[in-house]
């Protein structure tokens, strides 16, 4: 084959072509800090990359569910945490006012101090984040106990015996709260509000062995609020633990999808060296090539 001049210059520019276009490629990596943002620049690393991002964006909102979860359940704990408190007040008043020593002044002092107990409690019990009631249950947009002189117990509940909950992963919800009725329906019957009425009643009534009558009730009252507070502390400790877990879990997710489509720096200098310097040298014979004549061989 007679290699003409011509072929030697199609090849030196098809060179310089692919060495430009080699260092328009790898600037572009350097100033984008991306080596793969089209399908065709690594299809295989493209469409791992895209997979792995999309569990990354499902891990940042679960993490923003458990966030706002937290934040919810912290607030429900401590507003039991006052119910409690209310509770084990209510069992120092009903044992003193079954003290026979009580006179009928002070067990209607007592009796006062229930109601605005009980007060309290509906208060605690009411407690809401935003715009949402956390014990209304699922009815969690009006307030899920209310003080109603109508009714036997002097509240009406709104609440229902589900509690609000949030999707944590895959087909796993945790309750950030505990429902209304959990917490006021004691078993057997017994309502909370009723309790604190019975006892109120019969304060006023000065009947101190009715209220002694009623200790067992305020303790099966305070047994159930610490079981609440127990399983509702449960379910903070499981959050939390899945919050750190998808924290740990974000950072194995970028540093793959890095790895697959960011440049490698350090790499893609030295290429854009090596590059820079082919292509220099490329310019160099050019100039030679087109210095020569028919005279530089005569």
């Amino acid at each position: 084959m007679r290699v003409t001049q011509k072929i030697i210059y199609d090849d030196f520019l098809r060179d310089i072509t692919r060495n430009r276009t080699q260092m328009a490629k790898i600037q572009s990596d350097l100033s984008s800090g991306k080596s793969v943002r089209l399908p065709s620049d690594n299809p295989i690393n493209f469409v791992r990359s895209r997979n792995i991002e999309e569990n990354l964006r499902k891990a940042e909102q679960y993490q923003d569910n458990l966030s706002s979860g937290l934040r919810q359940g912290r607030l429900a704990q401590e507003a039991v945490d006052e119910v409690l408190d209310l509770l084990i007040e209510t069992k120092r008043l009903a044992t003193g006012g079954a003290t026979a020593s009580n006179s009928e002044t002070a067990r209607i002092s007592m009796a006062d101090q229930i109601r605005n107990i009980r007060d309290s409690m509906v208060a605690s019990l009411n407690s809401s984040y935003g715009d949402r009631y956390l014990f209304g249950g699922t009815n969690s947009s009006e307030p899920p106990f209310v003080l109603d002189d109508t009714q036997p117990s002097g509240v009406q509940s709104l609440a229902n015996n589900k509690a609000p909950s949030v999707a944590v992963a895959d087909s796993v919800r945790i309750d950030i709260s505990i429902s209304g009725r959990e917490i006021t329906d004691l078993g057997n019957g017994e309502n909370l509000f009723q309790l604190m009425a019975d006892i109120e009643q019969a304060l006023r009534d000065n009947d101190g062995a009715a209220v002694n009558g009623q200790l067992s009730r305020i303790d099966a009252a305070i047994d159930s609020a610490t079981i609440a507070i127990s399983r509702l502390g449960g379910n903070l400790n499981r959050m939390e633990f899945m919050f750190e877990q998808y924290e740990s879990t974000k950072i194995v997710y970028q540093t793959d999808v890095s790895r697959l489509v960011d440049t490698d720096f350090a790499e893609a200098i030295s290429q854009m060296q090596r590059t820079q310097t082919a292509y220099e040298a490329s310019m160099a014979v050019q100039t030679r090539m087109i210095n020569n004549t028919l005279l530089d061989y005569i």
